[in-house]
């Protein structure tokens, strides 16, 4: 994954949020090598990409199936 983040920076992409449903936490890029880590209590926002944008992390993995069908 860490690769496939590195081409979306490289083709223009300004955040990532790559979540992780199992250990219940997302890394949110703001570049290829920069990252923070928002727990299941976090929340997740749109920045300046998206003003405005919030939903809290644990909201969106609960909504999710806990194993693939």
């Amino acid at each position: 994954m860490r690769i496939k983040v590195g081409e979306y920076f490289r083709a223009g992409v300004r955040l990532v949020w790559l979540i992780d449903p199992a250990a219940r936490h997302a890394r949110v890029y703001t570049t290829a090598d920069q990252s923070d880590l928002v727990d299941e209590n976090g929340v997740l926002d749109g920045r300046d990409l998206l003003p405005g944008f919030q939903f809290r992390l644990g909201d969106l993995l609960d909504r999710a199936p806990r194993e693939a069908p």
